[in-house]
C-alpha cells in the first residue's frame, strides 16, 4: 500500500461555518501553497503572530496593507499577489466576527488610507458567506455594506481579476483598478484569483426588490 494514499492535510481550521471548515472555501492547492509561503510562516503562523486572534492579525494588516496618504509608495503588496493571498488565509482561519469586520472598516485616521485592508475584508466576506440565505439579517448586513463600497472609488494594484498570482502558463497582469470595480466583480463573478465565488444570494446588490422584500418581511 503506497504511503501517499491516506494523506491528512494538516492545514485545516478547526473553527467551522456553514457545517464545514472555513477553510474550505480556498482550494486546496491554493491552501498548500499559502503554507509553504515564506511570507506565511515569518509573519502569520502561531507562532510568529504570537496568538492566532484578529487583535495580532490587525497589527500585520495594518503594517503591510495600510498606506500613509502622503506617501503613496509606503504601500508594498498588491491585491491578489501572493503576500494577499496569505492573508485572506489568515482571515479564513481567524474567521473574525462580523461586530470585529466592522470595527477595522469604520475605524478612521486622517493621514492612514485603509484602502487595501478594506478590498481583503470585502473580498474575505464575499468568499467565507456566500452560503448566507437571502433573508437572513445577516445577508442584509452584508448587502449594505458592500452597496456602500460600491460609491468609494479610490484607486488600487492589483493582479487582473481574471488570474492566478502562481498561474504559470500565462503573464500575470498587474493593473491600476477602484475599489467599486473589485466590488462589482465580486457581486457579478464565479471566481476571483483563482478562488471560487460561491453561489450567492445576498451579493446581488443591484436588485432593489431584495431590499423591498427584506422590509417586507421585517414588519
Amino acid at each position: 500500500m503506497s504511503s501517499l494514499e491516506f494523506q491528512v492535510e494538516s492545514h485545516i481550521s478547526t473553527k467551522q461555518l456553514n457545517h464545514q471548515s472555513v477553510s474550505l472555501v480556498i482550494p486546496r492547492l491554493t491552501r498548500d501553497k499559502v503554507h509553504h509561503v515564506l511570507y506565511y510562516k515569518v509573519n502569520l503562523e502561531v507562532g510568529s503572530l504570537r496568538g492566532d486572534t484578529m487583535l495580532q492579525l490587525s497589527k500585520v494588516l495594518i503594517r503591510d496593507l495600510g498606506t500613509i496618504k502622503a506617501n503613496t509608495l509606503n504601500q508594498t503588496h498588491i491585491l491578489g499577489g501572493v503576500e494577499f493571498k496569505c492573508l485572506l488565509m489568515k482571515l479564513v482561519e481567524i474567521r473574525p466576527t462580523r461586530e470585529q469586520l466592522v470595527y477595522i472598516l469604520e475605524t478612521q485616521n486622517k493621514t492612514f488610507d485603509d484602502k487595501y485592508i478594506v478590498a481583503l475584508i470585502l473580498t474575505y466576506i464575499r468568499i467565507q458567506y456566500f452560503y448566507v440565505t437571502l433573508h437572513d439579517e445577516l445577508a442584509r448586513k452584508w448587502r449594505e455594506l458592500f452597496k456602500t463600497y460600491m460609491k468609494d472609488f479610490r484607486k488600487l494594484k492589483a493582479v487582473d481579476f481574471e488570474q492566478d498570482c502562481w498561474s504559470q502558463s500565462q503573464k500575470i497582469n498587474v493593473k491600476v483598478t477602484h475599489l467599486d470595480e473589485l466590488i462589482d466583480w465580486l457581486v457579478t463573478e464565479t471566481q476571483i484569483w483563482g478562488i471560487p465565488l460561491g453561489m450567492c444570494q445576498w451579493c446581488n446588490i443591484y436588485n432593489d426588490s431584495d431590499d423591498s422584500d427584506d422590509s417586507e418581511e421585517s414588519e
